[in-house]
């Protein structure tokens, strides 16, 4: 049995019809923020690097019945998205999130890891890599391939950056150094792509 969905949530429930695309969609804040944001009304484009963990989400949320919302489309799509991956493909795998509804309203840069907890002294250059490779450089990629699209679409957006306590000056985490170093670089990532291209930018730091 399909779910009624309430169309007096709050603050939601003006967000009905929006597009937006979410990384790191199959598991954790991302899954949630799909299933809040589709409640809400919004087309979901859940993006990750396996797709085959985003069925049942989609599925779930096109089981969703929200109040005028009733032309019986799909309300999430699954894209294959690996923000690790060189521009190229990362360029290629945003245009097929576009393509899905045709455009984005709202990107989430979810996707992140904390790698290995070790002391400055002791991480190894792979380990620093990895970290900025996802946390900094794969948040650059997709927020520069999806501001593109919305520039050459003459379109506004909003960009949402998950971020760190970690990243803050008042964080402080023990063997985080590159954690903690690439959220800070995030943070100053979304202050400059705003700097530049004044679209609504934030960044959002959870507890760790």
């Amino acid at each position: 049995m399909a779910t009624q969905i309430s169309d007096h949530l709050e603050p939601w429930h003006n967000l009905n019809g929006k597009v937006v695309l979410v990384t790191g969609a199959s598991a954790g804040l991302g899954k949630e923020f799909c299933l809040d944001l589709a409640s809400a009304g919004c087309k979901i484009v859940a993006a990750a690097r396996r797709v085959d963990r985003l069925k049942s989400l989609c599925e779930e949320i096109n089981r969703m019945t929200v109040v005028g919302d009733g032309d019986g489309s799909p309300r999430a799509v699954a894209v294959e998205l690996d923000i690790t991956a060189d521009g190229v493909t990362v360029d290629n795998c945003v245009q097929n999130a576009w393509d899905a509804f045709g455009h984005i309203d709202v990107l989430i840069n979810n996707a992140g890891i904390r790698g290995a907890v070790k002391s400055p002294v002791d991480l190894t250059e792979e380990d620093w890599h990895k970290e900025f490779r996802t946390n900094l450089t794969g948040t650059w990629l997709v927020s520069k391939y999806v501001c593109k699209r919305m520039q050459l679409a003459l379109q506004k957006g909003i960009v949402i950056n998950i971020s760190s306590i970690a990243g803050l000056n008042r964080g402080s985490l023990p063997g985080s150094a590159s954690y903690s170093a690439s959220k800070a670089g995030v943070n100053s990532l979304t202050k400059v792509i705003f700097f530049y291209l004044q679209l609504i930018l934030t960044h959002w730091s959870s507890g760790v």
